[in-house]
């Protein structure tokens, strides 16, 4: 009925993940959808480097699953050989 969530993702596993996967325009296109679908404006996510920004906008507008299913989702489409950032 309901997909099941590994564990937990803190906040530091999917940066760090995209800091070793993802270029920098990934990074502020993930920031960018991060903020559509959260209902959120780009810009609450701050100033600063993609990855910065990043932190800031999964810390404060993703929950615990949230975060989970998002790296489940990226490591997925990276062992496939697809991008990362949803679209």
């Amino acid at each position: 009925m309901f997909a099941t969530v590994g564990p937990v993702i803190a906040v530091a596993d999917l940066v760090e993940h995209c800091r070793a996967h993802l270029e920098p325009e990934d990074v502020e296109r993930l920031v960018g959808w991060l903020a559509w679908r959260t209902g959120r404006n780009q810009a609450l996510a701050g100033d600063g480097p993609p990855l910065v920004r990043l932190e800031r906008a999964v810390a404060r507008w993703l929950g615990d699953e949230e975060r989970t299913l998002l790296l489940e989702w990226m490591r997925r489409r990276r062992d496939l050989g697809l991008g990362q950032v949803p679209r």
